[in-house]
């Protein structure tokens, strides 16, 4: 379908930002993403993504993000090579959608922008059409590996797609969506989203704060509680000045150091408490391997592992020690009460 004419369905709600395609064009492609907040970005911004974060992506927005500093899995190659293959199999996804749901999909070469904010972004990969070719739905292609089929079969698929989804509907002004992924390469799986006002709400206030206060006005938002933000904090501040010393007088640090030393206490206790009744279910199981309670089933099966000892390596083999062993730096936070004995 020609972008215009998709643009003149679609005219209540968004307006063409640009035509350049991934395909002709892709440097401009990228460079119109960085002009506000796509659908691939709304998920980070709310918080749902596990592989990247606010902070993250606000670096990135900025040109401030530093892609050496980070480990292998967060560089720029990898993300490419994901994008690669999943834009080559997307025509395929595509297709075979139409074949097993009897739908017609139509592929919009444009980023749409909100009328009314012209930070949110969409690049749709197909509009589901009807019979007289009127755009009545968005279709997201995706693709994963075999260990998700599991999680994709039940419906439970990453959170981070339900907002990208919802985000197009959004910015489209279109009520009815759908998931078609290829996992595994030989498994299909379709879902059906509808457009949740609730969820709609909630991304508009977030990815307004993030644009106009975090990114225009060069204010970093908080680092939040994942993997991502452990290891880009990690990373910028890998260095230390040996015994240098710093003091935090704002109530917020003292209230979080003050909060790791309570949730390590409490962690002690529950982990007592979960070795404590581990221990009386391996004493009842035996030798068996599965066991059954009325509300649980339990497995204690048997594994083994080969592992290196590398005390005796370095004794006796001392040049083959060195020749494979290499140092990793680090850094260990440690907190302490003053006055008090919890770490």
């Amino acid at each position: 379908m020609d972008a215009f004419l998709a643009e003149k369905q679609l005219c209540n709600s968004c307006r063409i930002f640009s035509t350049a395609t991934q395909e002709e064009n892709q440097e401009e492609w990228l460079k119109a993403r960085t002009h506000g907040i796509g659908g691939s970005d709304i998920g980070t911004v709310c918080g749902v993504n596990p592989y990247s974060s606010p902070r993250m992506l606000y670096l990135q927005k900025t040109g401030q993000f530093d892609n050496d500093i980070m480990p292998s899995s967060y560089s720029s190659d990898a993300s490419k090579e994901r994008m690669l293959f999943g834009h080559l199999l997307e025509p395929v996804v595509a297709s075979e959608f139409e074949r097993r749901s009897g739908k017609k999909v139509v592929n919009v070469k444009a980023t749409f922008q909100h009328k009314d904010y012209p930070w949110a972004l969409a690049n749709v990969d197909r509009f589901i059409v009807d019979e007289n070719n009127v755009i009545i739905g968005v279709l997201e292609c995706k693709t994963a590996g075999e260990y998700l089929n599991s999680d994709w079969d039940t419906g439970d698929i990453p959170i981070s797609y339900i907002y990208q989804l919802n985000w197009y509907l959004w910015i489209t002004g279109l009520k009815y969506g759908c998931f078609a992924c290829l996992v595994g390469g030989n498994k299909f799986h379709m879902i059906e989203v509808y457009r949740n006002e609730d969820l709609v709400a909630e991304m508009i206030q977030k990815a307004d704060t993030f644009w106009n206060y975090n990114v225009k006005q060069l204010i970093p938002p908080d680092f939040i509680g994942n993997e991502a933000d452990k290891d880009l904090v990690n990373a910028e501040n890998s260095e230390v000045v040996k015994n240098s010393e710093i003091v935090l007088s704002e109530e917020e640090y003292d209230e979080a150091a003050v909060r790791i030393c309570q949730i390590k206490k409490q962690l002690k206790e529950l982990e007592a408490e979960l070795l404590e009744c581990s221990n009386k279910l391996k004493d009842k199981i035996g030798c068996n391997e599965i066991c059954y309670t009325p509300r649980t089933i339990i497995k204690w099966p048997g594994r083994s592992m080969t592992t290196v000892d590398s005390k005796r390596l370095k004794l006796e083999a001392p040049q083959i020690f060195g020749a494979y062993s290499r140092v990793t730096k680090y850094r260990a936070l440690s907190v302490k009460l003053i006055g008090g004995d919890d770490e």
